[in-house]
């Protein structure tokens, strides 16, 4: 699975709307957590992948409060603040590795955001009563694929031999009890 998730404004590719809701979800997803807030400046023709992301003095951090996004608007509440935030975006960048989503506003493009999450988080995928197969290899190494029809998700495990044992001694043991 793919780790960057972009969406663009004015995007017709037809992985666009499906990239805008998966952003969509981890946004909403930050309500109530702390996350790192950073804004630079970009200029005409500079390369955004060479911002110095560092720690800077003007950077936050803040439990982000009402996370939402409408249209094509962020949408959030500082603490201790009643006014709702917001900021329509052109461009929307989300790495799920680094937990970190990069933002350009649709109004003027001299400055981008780098909203982080900053504590590790695994990605979590549920699949509920999938197709599943596995083989195993003659060195007791497997492989494990599952599959959701739904989602269109494939999942595939690569299980080392001494993995291999103990999911099977974990299985047996649930089927004794």
């Amino acid at each position: 699975m793919d780790s960057t998730i972009t969406w663009t404004l004015g995007n017709t590719d037809a992985t666009a709307e499906a990239n805008l809701a998966r952003i969509s979800q981890w946004w909403s997803s930050l309500a109530g957590q702390e996350i790192l807030w950073q804004q630079r400046p970009i200029f005409e023709g500079s390369d955004r992948n060479a911002i110095n992301w560092s720690k800077q003095a003007l950077d936050e951090t803040f439990v982000i409060q009402g996370s939402s996004l409408r249209g094509i608007t962020l949408y959030w509440f500082k603490p201790d603040s009643p006014d709702e935030r917001n900021i329509s975006v052109g461009y929307l960048q989300l790495d799920l590795f680094n937990q970190q989503l990069d933002i350009l506003s649709s109004s003027g493009k001299n400055y981008q955001l780098r909203i982080t999450l900053p504590k590790i988080v695994y990605q979590k995928i549920q699949i509920t009563d999938p197709q599943f197969g596995s083989i195993i290899q003659s060195n007791g190494e497997a492989v494990l694929l599952f599959r959701d029809e739904k989602q269109r998700l494939e999942i595939q495990v690569d299980l080392s031999a001494s993995n291999t044992d103990t999911l099977k001694r974990k299985f047996l043991a649930q089927d004794s009890n």
